[in-house]
Protein backbone atom coordinates (compact mmCIF):
# COMPACT_ATOMS: atom_id res chain seq x y z
CA UNK A 1 0.00 0.00 0.00
CA UNK A 2 1.18 3.91 -0.73
CA UNK A 3 1.58 6.17 1.08
CA UNK A 4 -1.11 9.14 -0.45
CA UNK A 5 1.77 12.11 -1.40
CA UNK A 6 4.35 9.44 -2.20
CA UNK A 7 6.51 9.67 -5.20
CA UNK A 8 7.42 6.03 -6.47
CA UNK A 9 11.12 4.91 -6.89
CA UNK A 10 12.99 6.45 -10.12
CA UNK A 11 10.04 9.04 -10.56
CA UNK A 12 10.96 12.58 -11.49
CA UNK A 13 9.84 14.81 -8.50
CA UNK A 14 9.43 18.07 -10.04
CA UNK A 15 7.99 21.21 -8.10
CA UNK A 16 5.90 23.54 -9.43
CA UNK A 17 3.45 26.60 -8.21
CA UNK A 18 0.71 25.68 -6.42
CA UNK A 19 -1.86 29.11 -6.92
CA UNK A 20 -1.47 31.82 -8.49
CA UNK A 21 -1.06 33.18 -12.09
CA UNK A 22 2.63 31.28 -12.66
CA UNK A 23 0.35 28.12 -11.08
CA UNK A 24 -2.04 29.15 -14.36
CA UNK A 25 0.63 29.26 -16.94
CA UNK A 26 3.10 26.50 -16.02
CA UNK A 27 -0.56 24.32 -15.87
CA UNK A 28 -1.15 25.24 -19.53
CA UNK A 29 1.94 24.31 -20.26
CA UNK A 30 2.11 20.84 -18.71
CA UNK A 31 -1.06 19.97 -20.33
CA UNK A 32 0.08 21.06 -23.81
CA UNK A 33 3.37 19.31 -23.90
CA UNK A 34 1.09 15.97 -22.94
CA UNK A 35 1.86 15.50 -18.86
CA UNK A 36 -1.75 15.18 -17.52
CA UNK A 37 -2.20 14.23 -13.74
CA UNK A 38 -4.96 13.81 -11.57
CA UNK A 39 -5.05 15.54 -8.28
CA UNK A 40 -6.66 15.18 -5.11
CA UNK A 41 -8.28 17.45 -3.58
CA UNK A 42 -6.04 19.13 -0.27
CA UNK A 43 -2.64 16.90 -1.50
CA UNK A 44 0.20 18.37 -3.04
CA UNK A 45 1.06 15.47 -4.85
CA UNK A 46 0.04 13.92 -8.15
CA UNK A 47 1.19 11.31 -10.57
CA UNK A 48 1.08 12.25 -13.92
CA UNK A 49 -0.62 9.93 -15.92
CA UNK A 50 1.49 7.46 -18.14
CA UNK A 51 4.30 9.45 -17.24
CA UNK A 52 7.30 8.25 -14.39
CA UNK A 53 6.93 12.21 -13.13
CA UNK A 54 5.78 12.92 -9.84
CA UNK A 55 4.19 16.73 -9.54
CA UNK A 56 4.83 18.60 -6.23
CA UNK A 57 3.02 21.46 -5.53
CA UNK A 58 5.14 24.12 -3.24
CA UNK A 59 4.71 27.76 -2.68
CA UNK A 60 6.55 29.50 -5.81
CA UNK A 61 8.78 30.87 -2.89
CA UNK A 62 9.64 27.62 -1.37
CA UNK A 63 10.57 25.72 -5.25
CA UNK A 64 14.32 26.78 -5.42
CA UNK A 65 15.10 25.72 -2.04
CA UNK A 66 14.11 22.41 -2.38
CA UNK A 67 15.39 22.05 -6.07
CA UNK A 68 18.98 23.44 -4.38
CA UNK A 69 18.37 20.85 -1.81
CA UNK A 70 17.73 18.10 -3.61
CA UNK A 71 14.22 17.39 -2.40
CA UNK A 72 13.32 17.45 -5.80
CA UNK A 73 14.63 17.09 -8.91
CA UNK A 74 13.74 20.00 -10.75
CA UNK A 75 11.03 23.17 -10.45
CA UNK A 76 9.35 25.99 -11.75
CA UNK A 77 9.77 29.61 -10.04
CA UNK A 78 11.18 33.06 -11.17
CA UNK A 79 14.60 33.60 -11.41
CA UNK A 80 14.01 36.51 -8.57
CA UNK A 81 13.19 33.34 -6.12
CA UNK A 82 15.88 31.74 -7.04
CA UNK A 83 18.59 34.76 -6.49
CA UNK A 84 17.10 35.43 -3.10
CA UNK A 85 17.12 31.83 -2.35
CA UNK A 86 20.73 31.94 -2.04
CA UNK A 87 20.83 28.36 -3.17
CA UNK A 88 22.57 26.82 -6.02
CA UNK A 89 20.17 25.33 -9.10
CA UNK A 90 21.38 25.31 -12.83
CA UNK A 91 18.74 27.37 -14.98
CA UNK A 92 17.67 25.16 -17.80
CA UNK A 93 15.41 27.56 -19.64
CA UNK A 94 13.50 30.77 -19.66
CA UNK A 95 9.59 30.05 -20.70
CA UNK A 96 9.08 33.38 -21.78
CA UNK A 97 5.68 33.83 -18.81
CA UNK A 98 5.71 35.25 -15.22
CA UNK A 99 7.68 38.50 -16.10
CA UNK A 100 7.92 40.68 -13.04
CA UNK A 101 10.18 43.22 -11.82
CA UNK A 102 11.05 44.22 -8.40
CA UNK A 103 9.87 48.32 -7.13
CA UNK A 104 10.10 50.43 -4.25
CA UNK A 105 6.90 52.59 -3.70
CA UNK A 106 6.61 54.92 -0.59
CA UNK A 107 3.74 56.93 0.65
CA UNK A 108 2.14 59.79 -1.86
CA UNK A 109 2.56 62.47 0.45
CA UNK A 110 6.11 61.61 1.32
CA UNK A 111 6.84 63.08 -2.33
CA UNK A 112 9.89 61.09 -2.81
CA UNK A 113 11.05 61.24 -6.36
CA UNK A 114 14.74 60.07 -5.97
CA UNK A 115 14.90 56.49 -4.28
CA UNK A 116 18.06 57.30 -2.59
CA UNK A 117 16.27 59.78 -0.41
CA UNK A 118 15.16 56.47 1.31
CA UNK A 119 18.50 55.41 1.95
CA UNK A 120 18.80 54.97 5.97
CA UNK A 121 15.02 54.76 6.16
CA UNK A 122 13.06 51.45 6.94
CA UNK A 123 12.24 49.62 4.28
CA UNK A 124 9.49 46.31 4.20
CA UNK A 125 9.91 43.65 1.72
CA UNK A 126 9.77 40.02 0.49
CA UNK A 127 12.77 40.24 -0.71
CA UNK A 128 15.22 41.04 1.74
CA UNK A 129 18.73 39.91 0.13
CA UNK A 130 17.91 41.50 -2.98
CA UNK A 131 17.04 45.21 -1.30
CA UNK A 132 19.98 44.78 0.85
CA UNK A 133 22.01 44.28 -2.44
CA UNK A 134 20.11 47.56 -4.20
CA UNK A 135 20.33 49.60 -1.21
CA UNK A 136 23.87 48.44 -0.05
CA UNK A 137 25.96 51.28 -2.71
CA UNK A 138 23.72 54.14 -2.18
CA UNK A 139 24.31 53.77 1.45
CA UNK A 140 28.27 53.52 1.43
CA UNK A 141 28.28 56.72 -1.05
CA UNK A 142 25.65 58.53 1.91
CA UNK A 143 26.99 56.88 5.02
CA UNK A 144 23.27 55.45 5.88
CA UNK A 145 22.11 51.52 7.16
CA UNK A 146 18.79 51.39 5.26
CA UNK A 147 17.01 49.29 7.92
CA UNK A 148 15.20 46.10 5.64
CA UNK A 149 12.86 44.27 7.74
CA UNK A 150 11.26 40.71 6.08
CA UNK A 151 7.66 40.26 5.71
CA UNK A 152 5.87 37.05 4.13
CA UNK A 153 3.21 38.73 2.32
CA UNK A 154 0.68 42.36 2.02
CA UNK A 155 3.79 44.21 1.83
CA UNK A 156 2.19 46.71 0.50
CA UNK A 157 0.33 47.50 3.52
CA UNK A 158 3.35 47.90 5.51
CA UNK A 159 4.08 52.17 4.86
CA UNK A 160 -0.05 52.48 5.66
CA UNK A 161 0.84 50.57 9.35
CA UNK A 162 3.23 53.08 10.13
CA UNK A 163 6.06 49.67 9.78
CA UNK A 164 8.07 51.09 6.84
CA UNK A 165 9.36 54.68 4.92
CA UNK A 166 8.50 52.76 2.16
CA UNK A 167 8.54 49.00 0.71
CA UNK A 168 10.13 47.05 -2.07
CA UNK A 169 8.19 44.14 -3.77
CA UNK A 170 7.47 42.31 -7.16
CA UNK A 171 4.74 42.99 -9.23
CA UNK A 172 3.94 41.98 -12.61
CA UNK A 173 1.30 44.48 -13.55
CA UNK A 174 1.94 46.41 -10.19
CA UNK A 175 -1.72 47.30 -9.78
CA UNK A 176 -1.89 46.04 -6.71
CA UNK A 177 0.78 48.79 -5.20
CA UNK A 178 -0.77 51.89 -7.07
CA UNK A 179 -4.28 50.61 -5.58
CA UNK A 180 -2.57 50.45 -2.08
CA UNK A 181 -0.39 53.09 -2.05
CA UNK A 182 -0.87 55.17 0.91
CA UNK A 183 -2.10 59.12 0.60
Amino acid sequence: MSTPGASPPGNCKFAIPKKGRLFEKVNAMLKGSGIDYRREPRLDVALAIDLPITLIFLPAADIAKYVGEGNVDMGITGVDIVRESGVEVDRIMDLGFGKCKLCVQAPVASEITDVSTLAGGRIVTSFPDTTKEYFGPIDKEKGTETKVKFVSGSVEAACGLGLADAVVDLVETGTTMRVSVPR
